[in-house]
């Protein structure tokens, strides 16, 4: 097996290491450029990063998909992986920054523990095994969460999430201000909801029923829609509006927050 292939097999396990703790898995490019004698004991971490600045800069992360796509009977035929973990790897490198790879290939315990196996003279397969066996759970899951932080569609929710969470918080405040509350209480954990169980017209002590179980929480799931009616009734909107409020937070919440024509009623005790 040839170094390239070597790296290749890295990023497979990588992707494959979502959807198993076996990641037995061979090369699937051919290259005229890499000798085919090297020993795998002459492997380590910058030979592997200088792979990688090679063939990244030679293939895309499409390319580089596609080209385990296009073996994949083979990878079946040969380590008995089935078809949804190939895809799986294959997705995580078409949809994972390089740069971002680069760095849990250079980083992550268990890659350098398959690098020291290789170069104690085990195959590469037997090396990814023999690793994952010696990765503690924190590690495992350390990675895990390395790999599912890069993939980029998950980083574009996470920015999502961040900002319409700013905005809603941002509303919030406005909301909180026109009915005569301080605005700075919907940036203070806890304080935010007493605040705003006070403007829903609520007693903030009906919070404690999340400390009775299963009764408590069934009644603070009815309290959570009656608080989103009550909040539209509090500006003079009505029970539909609140629906909204719990299904469109950021939509009905701008509405209540911007809209000059529509002020708080007092629905306080």
């Amino acid at each position: 097996m040839k170094l390239k292939k070597i790296f290749i097999t890295i990023l497979i396990f990588l992707g494959v290491f979502l959807l198993t703790n076996i990641n037995v898995v061979k090369a699937v490019e051919n290259t005229n450029n890499v000798d085919e004698t090297i020993d795998y004991k002459d492997i380590s971490m910058d030979i592997i990063l200088e792979i990688y600045d090679q063939i990244t800069q030679e293939y895309s992360s499409d390319e580089l998909a596609d080209m385990i796509l296009q073996n994949k009977e083979q990878i079946m035929e040969e380590q008995g992986l089935s078809e949804d973990v190939i895809d799986a790897g294959a997705e995580f490198i078409r949809n994972t920054d390089q740069k971002e790879i680069r760095d849990i290939i250079e980083n992550d315990p268990s890659i350098n523990a398959i690098i020291e196996n290789i170069q104690n003279g085990q195959a590469p397969e037997d090396a990814i095994v023999n690793a994952i066996g010696e990765t503690s759970s924190t590690q495992k899951l350390g990675l895990v969460a390395k790999i599912f932080l890069a993939n980029s569609t998950v980083k574009m929710v996470i920015w999502i999430i961040v900002i319409l969470f700013i905005y809603c918080t941002i509303t919030r405040w406005i909301i909180y201000h026109k009915a005569g509350k301080k605005g700075f209480a919907a940036i203070i954990p806890f304080y935010r909801q007493i605040t705003m169980y006070k403007v829903c017209g609520l007693s903030p002590f009906l919070m404690l029923l999340w400390f009775v179980p299963v009764f408590g929480w069934i009644a603070m799931f009815i309290i959570a829609i009656m608080k989103r009616i009550l909040l539209a009734q509090a500006f003079g909107r009505s029970g539909f509006f609140g629906i909204g409020i719990l299904i469109l937070p950021p939509i009905f919440y701008s509405v209540l927050a911007f809209n000059k024509n529509i002020e708080y009623e007092g629905r306080e005790e």
